[in-house]
C-alpha cells in the first residue's frame, strides 16, 4: 500500500504537469481551430450554404413523377321538382356522394425546368465560395486576435522593465537631494519621467485586457496559454517579390470571393434563360384513374370508375408581352452581375497589390526598427557604465531606458502591422491554399520560446 501510495504522489504530478503544458503550448493553430465552432459569422455562412444546397433538390424534384390523391366524401340531399302536364313531379334523393381520384404527371419536354436544375448547382456553388471567403476571413481575424495578444504582452513586458529601471533610477536621484549631492531639477526630471513610464505602463495594460477580451470572445480559450509565447521575429515570414505573382495567379483562379461572383453571374445568365424558355411549348404525360358514386346530377345512383391515359401539351401564344419583359429584365441583371463580378476583380487587385507594397516597406521598416533598438541597447548600456564611472547621471540613464521603450514598442507595433498585412493578403485565398499553411506554422514555430 505504500508504494503504490508513493507511485500514485510521483505520477500525479507529472500527469498534471503535461496536461499544464499541453494547454500553454496551444497556439495559431489551436486558435484556428477553436474559433471555427464560435464565429457567428461562419456559422451563417454554413446555414446559408445548406440552404443553397437544397436549391438543387428543389429543382430536381420538378422533373420527377408528381403523384397525388383526392377524395371527396359528403352527404347530400337533393330534392328535384318536374313540371309536368299532370303537374309538377317531386322526387327526393338521400344518399352519400364521394369521388376518389389518383392522378400522376410526368414532365417530358420542360426547359425552364430543366435549366433550373442546372440552376440550383450554381446557388449551392455560390453558396461553397461565400462559405470559404467566411473562412478565410475568419482566420485572417483569429491570426490578428492572437498576435494582438502577444504584441499587448510584449508591450507590458518593454514597460514593466522601463518603470522598474525608472523607478530605480528616481529613487537614486531622491537620496543624492536628501543628502545635498544632488538637484531639485533632477530629481523632478526623475519623478517625470517615472510618472511617464507608469503611464505607458498602464496603457499598455489596459490594452492587453482589451485583446484578450477580444480573443477570448473569439476562439473561447484561455489567454493563459499565451505565457509560452513571444511575438515572433519579423524573419518569420518574408513574401518576398517573386512569390507575388504566385499568389496573385492564385487569386485569380480561387479567390472565394471571385468564384462567388462568377457563380452569381452564371445564376443571372440562367435565370435569363429561363425567361427566353417561357416562349418554348412543354409536353407532360399524364395518367389518372377515378372512383366516384353520386358525384353529380346526372350520376345520382350510380357508382363508376375511370382511368385516363394521355399527354398534355401547352403552347403559349400570347401573354400581353410579359415574357419578353422578364426576359428583358434577366438579361439587364445578368449584365449587372458582369460589371459586378469586374469591378471586385478590380477592387481585388487593388487591394492585394497595395497590401503586398505594404507589407514590402513594413518588413523593411521593421529592419531599420530593430537596428534602432539595438542602437538604443548600446546607448543604455553606455549610460550604465559611464554612471558607474561617475561620469553619466541617473537621469540619463533613465532617458536611455525610456528610449529604449519606445523604440522597442515601435517594433512591436511594426512586426504586429506587417503579420496583420499578411494576413490580410492571404484572406483572398481559401484557408485550403498551401500558403496558409506555410504562413501560420511559422508564426507558429517562431512563437515558441
Amino acid at each position: 500500500m505504500p508504494i503504490k501510495l508513493l507511485t500514485l504522489k510521483i505520477i500525479a504530478p507529472i500527469c498534471l504537469f503535461s496536461m499544464v503544458l499541453s494547454v500553454s503550448a496551444q497556439g495559431l493553430v489551436d486558435s484556428l481551430k477553436a474559433s471555427l465552432d464560435r464565429d457567428p459569422i461562419l456559422q451563417s455562412a454554413k446555414f446559408n450554404r445548406d440552404a443553397a444546397r437544397e436549391n438543387i433538390s428543389i429543382a430536381g424534384s420538378r422533373l420527377l413523377p408528381q403523384l397525388s390523391y383526392q377524395e371527396v366524401r359528403q352527404n347530400i340531399n337533393q330534392t328535384t321538382t318536374q313540371d309536368t302536364t299532370l303537374g309538377p313531379q317531386v322526387r327526393d334523393f338521400l344518399g352519400q356522394t364521394y369521388s376518389k381520384q389518383l392522378s400522376l404527371r410526368q414532365g417530358v419536354l420542360r426547359a425552364r425546368d430543366v435549366e433550373g436544375y442546372r440552376q440550383g448547382y450554381m446557388q449551392s456553388q455560390y453558396g461553397e465560395h461565400k462559405y470559404s471567403s467566411a473562412q478565410a476571413d475568419l482566420w485572417s481575424r483569429t491570426a490578428a486576435a492572437w498576435l494582438d495578444v502577444l504584441a499587448a504582452k510584449s508591450l507590458v513586458d518593454i514597460y514593466s522593465r522601463a518603470v522598474k529601471s525608472v523607478s530605480e533610477s528616481y529613487n537614486q536621484e531622491s537620496k543624492r537631494f536628501d543628502a545635498g549631492d544632488g538637484t531639485r531639477d533632477s530629481r523632478e526630471e526623475a519623478l517625470a519621467q517615472l510618472s511617464q513610464s507608469k503611464a505607458l505602463l498602464l496603457d499598455a495594460e489596459l490594452n492587453l485586457k482589451a485583446k484578450e477580451r477580444a480573443y477570448v470572445l473569439l476562439t473561447g480559450l484561455s489567454v493563459e496559454m499565451h505565457s509560452k509565447r513571444i511575438m515572433p521575429l519579423e524573419s518569420a515570414v518574408k513574401l518576398d517579390s517573386s512569390q507575388r505573382d504566385n499568389l496573385w495567379a492564385l487569386v485569380l483562379s480561387s479567390a472565394p470571393e471571385l468564384m462567388a461572383a462568377k457563380s452569381a453571374e452564371d445564376v443571372s445568365l440562367s435565370r435569363a434563360n429561363q425567361a427566353m424558355y417561357d416562349h418554348l411549348p412543354t409536353l407532360d404525360f399524364v395518367a389518372s384513374a377515378s372512383s366516384a358514386q353520386n358525384d353529380s346530377t346526372n350520376t345520382l345512383g350510380y357508382r363508376y370508375n375511370n382511368r385516363q391515359v394521355g399527354a398534355q401539351l401547352l403552347i403559349p401564344l400570347f401573354s400581353g408581352g410579359g415574357v419578353a419583359a422578364s426576359y428583358r429584365q434577366a438579361f439587364a441583371s445578368y449584365g449587372a452581375s458582369v460589371a459586378d463580378r469586374e469591378s471586385l476583380l478590380m477592387r481585388l487587385e487593388i487591394q492585394f497589390m497595395s497590401d503586398w507594397a505594404t507589407q514590402a516597406g513594413l518588413l523593411e521598416r521593421t529592419q531599420a526598427a530593430r537596428a534602432l533598438v539595438s542602437a538604443a541597447q548600446e546607448q543604455r548600456r553606455a549610460a550604465e557604465l559611464g554612471l558607474a564611472k561617475g561620469l553619466r547621471s541617473w537621469t540619463e540613464l533613465s532617458n536611455a531606458d525610456l528610449l529604449l521603450a519606445r523604440r522597442h514598442s515601435d517594433l512591436i507595433n511594426l512586426q504586429l502591422t506587417l503579420f496583420k498585412t499578411q494576413a490580410k493578403i492571404l484572406s483572398l485565398l481559401p484557408v485550403q491554399t498551401p500558403a496558409w499553411d506555410e504562413w501560420i506554422n511559422s508564426l507558429e514555430f517562431a512563437s515558441q520560446q
